[in-house]
C-alpha cells in the first residue's frame, strides 16, 4: 500500500537531510521499515509533495530469477506503486492536468532519468534491469511527475535471500540519492488531502491498471498480467467468501471503513480477506458495471476523479466523471450475484467521503 508519511519518529543524525523534522524524518523511517524487514516484504511508496525525486519500495526474491506467467521480476509491483504516487500527486493539487505528459522534469530533479533502479543490498540485476525498462515503456499519458522516481530493491526474507548489511548507511545514501543529499525540496502540506482518498478505490484501480499496462508494453514474452489479474480476482473471492457474505461492507471505501470490514473478517477468522484482495474485487466488479451501464472507466476518466476529488469530495467527482453516485455503484455490487452482500442495500444510504482541504469548492 502507499505510505504518505507525516508521522513523528526518532532523528538521524547521519543524513545531511534535516532529519529531525518532517517530512524527512518519517521519509528515513520509512527506509528503515523496509531496509530491515520490519514490516515485512510489502511494497510501498514513499511521496513527499514538491521534491526533487520520489521512491517506491520492492523486495526482490532471489529464487524466482527465470520470468514466468506469474513473474514479472515484481515490475507490474513497481508500477503498481507508481499510481500510488500519482494518485497521491493528484489528491495534493501537485498533478492536475492528466493529459499532458510526458510532464518534463524540473531541473533540480535528482537525476536525469525519469526511472531509475537503487539497489544498494545486492538483489539480483535483472529486478533491477526490468523495473526499469517496464516503467519507461508506460504510455507518455502516465508519466506525469516532473522528478525521477527511483525504484527501491531490498532482498526478500524467503530463505535463499540474504539479508541487507551496513543498513544504517545504506538509509541514509539511498535517501540522499532520491532526494538530493540536502533534501533541499519537498514540503510539509496539511494531511488534509489524504483524506479525499478512497482507499477501496486506490488498491483495485493501482494493481488492474498496472497488470493492464505492463501487458502493453510488451516488455515481457512470459508473464501473463490479465491472467494473474484474474488468479487474483478468484483468490480475493474465496478469501472474502464472496458471493454471500455480509461483512463485504464496504460503505464509503474510506480507509477507516476498508479497515472495519478487514477487522470483520479477521475477527472471524478470515485474515486473507485483507486490504489488497478487497480493493480488486471492489475493482472487478466496478469494471463490469461500467460495461453494463455503457460508462467510459478508461484510466483517463479514473485519473479525473482523483484530481477532482480534492475540489469536490470523492463522491461528487465519481458522480461528475461517470454520471452516477457513489452509493448506486456500492449497491450495484453488494446486490448483484456474483457478490451478494446486501440486496437491501439503499443507495442514498452509503456514507460518502466528505471533501477535506483548503482546495474543497467553497472551503473558506
Amino acid at each position: 500500500p502507499a505510505a504518505f508519511l507525516l508521522a513523528l519518529h526518532a532523528p538521524c543524525a547521519l543524513a545531511a537531510c534535516a532529519t529531525s523534522s518532517e517530512p524527512w524524518r518519517g521519509v528515513l523511517y520509512d527506509i528503515d521499515q523496509k531496509i530491515t524487514l520490519e514490516e515485512g516484504p510489502s511494497g510501498g511508496s514513499t511521496y513527499v509533495p514538491f521534491a526533487d525525486g520520489a521512491g517506491v519500495h520492492l523486495y526482490a526474491d532471489a529464487n524466482l530469477v527465470a520470468e514466468a506467467d506469474d513473474n514479472s521480476f515484481s515490475s507490474h509491483t513497481a508500477v503498481h506503486e507508481y499510481i500510488h504516487l500519482l494518485q497521491q500527486a493528484m489528491l495534493a493539487g501537485e498533478i492536475t492536468n492528466t493529459t499532458v505528459g510526458p510532464v518534463p522534469l524540473k531541473a533540480t530533479s535528482t537525476s536525469a532519468d525519469r526511472f531509475k533502479c537503487i539497489n544498494k543490498c545486492g538483489v539480483p540485476a535483472v529486478f533491477c534491469e526490468k523495473s526499469p525498462e517496464v516503467l519507461e515503456a508506460l504510455p507518455d499519458t502516465m508519466k506525469l511527475l516532473d522528478r525521477t522516481t527511483y525504484v527501491i530493491w531490498y532482498p526478500h526474507s524467503e530463505d535463499g535471500n540474504e539479508p541487507c548489511t551496513d543498513t544504517d548507511a545504506k538509509k541514509v545514501e539511498i535517501l540522499e540519492e532520491v532526494y538530493g543529499s540536502t533534501c533541499a525540496n519537498g514540503k510539509v502540506i496539511t494531511p488534509d488531502f489524504m483524506r479525499n482518498e478512497n482507499h477501496l478505490v486506490a488498491e483495485g484501480d493501482a494493481e488492474y491498471w498496472a497488470l493492464k499496462l505492463v501487458d502493453d508494453t510488451n516488455v515481457f514474452s512470459l508473464f501473463d498480467g490479465a491472467a494473474y489479474w484474474e488468479g487474483k480476482i478468484r483468490d480475493g473471492k474465496e478469501g472474502c467468501s464472496i458471493p454471500g457474505d455480509a461483512k463485504f461492507d464496504v460503505k464509503s471505501g474510506s480507509g477507516a471503513h476498508v479497515d472495519a470490514v478487514i477487522e470483520a473478517y479477521e475477527d472471524a477468522g478470515a485474515p486473507r480477506c485483507a486490504d489488497n484482495p478487497i480493493g480488486e474485487i471492489a475493482y472487478q466488479f466496478f469494471l463490469d458495471w461500467c460495461v453494463e451501464n455503457n460508462i467510459a472507466c478508461t484510466q483517463a476518466e479514473q485519473f479525473n476523479v482523483w484530481t477532482q476529488a480534492r475540489l469536490l469530495g470523492w463522491c461528487g467527482a465519481f458522480e461528475a466523471t461517470y454520471g452516477k453516485t457513489w452509493g448506486e455503484y456500492v449497491c450495484a455490487m453488494e446486490a448483484a450475484d456474483a457478490y451478494d452482500v446486501d440486496t437491501g442495500c439503499v443507495a442514498a444510504d452509503v456514507p460518502c467521503i466528505a471533501c477535506s482541504g483548503a482546495g474543497c469548492v467553497g472551503a473558506a
